[in-house]
């Protein structure tokens, strides 16, 4: 909350009071205001802090992104003109905006955050107040009010799908589709994604090169951090192939036009597009929000690094031959800006490089590895240009440029330019008229201190790259959780059977289950993060099994074989288990075409004989309560595998109106003796009439349990019997319920 209250408490004084203190004060009190936030961004760092309503939301992701924009901001200020006091307080008022932007989960909120942060942009951009800069303020301004436009339209359509402006709001249907569409066409404009991208080269080099500077890092941090609020993995299947063409177009884009760029400026915008395609693969992956801030941070300081040594180069156009020999004529110029190139780039071991890798990770996760394979072409594009201009800093300057140079400095220091002393303009091959026209950027100590500083941190982040994530994983959600299978383990071994498939996911998704890819089934992920799956009865040979989360292409995944079993054996239920007292079902697995007998203390609930696939289920009539032993025995077997389950006492309910059935037996089975059949029905009791041929032998009246249940243990002599079902009190002249014929062993 502080850091709202110091960046729209000091943008307020300041602008009554400007006219009343100087304006080197004035630059000062504002870069002590933004550092100031900056320190209360790394307070209670992990910490969330929610407040008006839930319109404002201060976590990990806003606080980091904070920062890169706080970075951006000071930095501008510090290499910016200090003559007009416009210039501090524009700066402040964007960065505000910024922080509101990243700090909101509310799509109003986000509108007027992106208007507060744009405007000072617009004004920014015509600085220079010559023919290229209000070319680059008007395009700029018109096609954001264009993109503002399509953000409000976006914004009505979401609403209208889910009744709500806070972001992750359910919704479904054309309605909303196209409204998310918008939304994202709004943020592609002010990242300069394709194809929303054609005012970045132009504004880019018409603006001075500190706004520049400024556009390229606090910007981008601003809008992606609204994007993740936006734009979660949950709601991929209705953005992602959206947003996956944009990333497509971006990185093929900006790497291909930045290829015939001979203006540093200009090159680098192109590139700046290529980026922001990177960024967003990190979008469709589940961590995104601790590697798209990392990603930012990098790139933040890269690209600084970059701009902030062209604006004390020129703050106008740099053309690259301007470049040639920067090490040999100023080292830490030329060190900076060679260092920034090849983090840009990502060349190893360098923090640029952990940055698109977890990014390429983040989308490769996701299963966009056509998208992933193309970001590495574009980078190896990427890599030719960025290659160049560093070479050129490293070679020989040429004799003329070395005489411009110290033209350059007798000239200033006769006439005066906003460089500290030491720090010379290099003016070849502009010449010295337009040099004194279009002096640097100021290059005091604090200016330069920012640059050291930038490259240590810069250096840190690639020696410890694991620093800065885990900082950006601090006090994230589970929501940053990924899809995993925990159960069963991959490459394991089963037997065929029913087996339960597990993993973890966020709290509350849905996730898609597919075996060998073909859909099992959807599954909710629940309030632990844990997931659960019973799985169909295996099938003999290779399963794959995978969870996805809608829209993916894929997902986590094991592979398990099924085998033929040599001996049968329970599946289900599981052993200990409590099964119901009205009947359950046994179920198991033995070699394909055996038949099994299976046993309830002691007692045979019958045969049954195991499918081609090994499987094999035997309906259970109502148990006595208490434990209850079970086996399963090969045919001719004296003993099998055994389970002990447990059954509840049942507890009298309404009157029972369950059709009759009969569960276990069937007519013509061979049966040991003794054994138990039963079933179901509605009746009070049921009589049983046994025969031997025509014979009757005896009967028995069976009540029916509390659990609508009949049962009847039978231990006949060897031989044919047969037994008839019918209520009690029927005459033995109707037809019976049910009539068994028994081969008793």
């Amino acid at each position: 909350m502080l850091t709202l209250y110091i960046l729209v408490g000091f943008a307020t004084v300041l602008s009554l009071l400007a006219f009343l203190i100087s304006r080197e004060a004035n630059r000062i009190v504002t870069v002590a205001a933004l550092v100031l936030a900056g320190l209360f961004c790394v307070v209670d760092w992990g910490q969330t802090v929610e407040a008006f309503g839930g319109l404002y939301r201060f976590d990990t992701l806003a606080r980091g992104l904070t920062l890169v924009a706080v970075l951006g901001g000071v930095w501008t200020l510090l290499l910016g003109p200090a003559r007009k006091f416009e210039f501090p307080l524009l700066v402040l008022f964007a960065v505000a905006g910024m922080h509101i932007m990243a700090s909101s989960p509310n799509l109003v909120v986000l509108v007027i955050a992106l208007e507060v942060f744009s405007l000072p942009l617009y004004v920014l951009a015509t600085w220079q107040r010559d023919e290229k800069g209000f070319e680059a303020g008007l395009k700029y301004f018109l096609l954001g009010a264009l993109g503002a436009a399509i953000f409000l339209y976006g914004i009505a359509l979401y609403f209208g799908a889910t009744g709500s402006f806070m972001v992750g709001a359910t919704g479904s249907g054309p309605l909303y589709i196209a409204g998310l569409l918008l939304i994202m066409a709004a943020f592609a404009f002010k990242t300069a994604m394709v194809p929303f991208q054609w005012w970045s080269p132009d504004v880019y080099q018409g603006s001075p090169t500190v706004v520049t500077l400024f556009m390229a890092t606090a910007v981008k941090a601003a809008a992606f951090a609204a994007m993740l609020r936006i734009f979660t993995p949950e709601g991929l299947e209705v953005w992602g192939i959206g947003m996956a063409a944009l990333i497509a177009l971006t990185t093929l884009f900006g790497n291909l036009g930045a290829l015939a760029q001979t203006e540093a400026k200009r090159l680098f915008a192109y590139s700046s597009i290529a980026n922001a395609g990177y960024i967003g693969l990190g979008l469709l992956g589940p961590t995104g929000q601790a590697t798209i801030p990392f990603y930012l941070l990098t790139y933040g300081l890269a690209t600084g690094l970059i701009f902030a040594v062209l604006s004390m180069i020129s703050n106008q156009e740099v053309p690259l031959e301007r470049l040639r020999g920067l090490w040999y004529r100023k080292p830490l110029l030329g060190g900076a800006l060679g260092l920034g190139i090849l983090s840009v780039l990502g060349l190893p071991p360098l923090a640029g490089f952990w940055a698109k890798y977890l990014v390429f990770q983040e989308a490769a996760r996701a299963g966009f590895y056509g998208l992933v394979v193309l970001a590495l072409i574009t980078s190896a594009i990427g890599a030719y240009y960025y290659l160049r201009v560093f070479f050129l800093i490293f070679s020989q300057p040429t004799p003329a440029q070395e005489a411009e140079d110290r033209e350059a400095e007798a000239a200033l220091a006769q006439f005066g330019g906003s460089e500290a002393p030491g720090i010379p303009v290099s003016a070849a091959p502009m010449g010295l008229t337009q040099a004194l026209m279009a002096p640097a950027a100021q290059t005091g100590l604090p200016a330069l201190g920012m640059l050291v500083g930038a490259m240590a941190l810069l250096g840190l982040l690639s020696v410890l790259p694991g620093l800065g994530l885990r900082a950006f994983s601090a006090g994230l959600p589970p929501t940053a959780a990924a899809v995993t299978i925990s159960a069963p383990a991959d490459g394991s071994t089963l037997a065929l059977g029913s087996h339960t498939l597990q993993g973890t996911g966020r709290p509350g998704e849905t996730l898609e289950l597919f075996d060998n890819g073909a859909a099992l089934g959807t599954v909710t992920v629940g309030p632990d993060g844990q997931w659960s799956f019973a799985l169909p009865a295996l099938t003999a040979g290779a399963h794959t099994y995978e969870a996805r989360r809608p829209g993916q292409m894929s997902g986590a995944s094991v592979r398990v074989t099924a085998t033929l079993p040599a001996e049968p054996a329970f599946t289900g239920p599981a052993d200990g288990a409590s099964v119901s007292a009205s009947g359950f079902a046994l179920q198991g697995v033995a070699p394909p075409g055996q038949m099994v007998e299976i046993f309830e203390d002691g007692a045979s609930l019958g045969r049954v004989t195991a499918d081609a696939n090994g499987q094999w289920s035997l309906n259970v009539p109502p148990p006595p309560s208490g434990t209850r032993v079970y086996e399963v025995r090969a045919e001719g077997a004296a003993s099998g595998a055994r389970i002990t389950l447990q059954v509840p006492e049942a507890q009298a309910g309404a009157a029972c109106s369950l059709d009759f059935s009969l569960s276990n037996l069937q007519a013509g089975g061979v049966v040991s003796r003794p054994f138990r059949f039963g079933g179901v029905g509605s009746a009070s009791s049921y009589t049983v009439l046994i025969k031997r041929g025509d014979r009757v032998i005896g009967r028995k009246d069976l009540p029916l349990s509390a659990a609508c249940g009949w049962s009847y243990l039978s231990d006949p002599g060897p031989g044919e019997i047969t037994y008839e079902v019918r209520p009690t009190g029927t005459p033995e002249t109707e037809p019976p319920l049910a009539t068994i014929t028994l081969k008793v062993q």
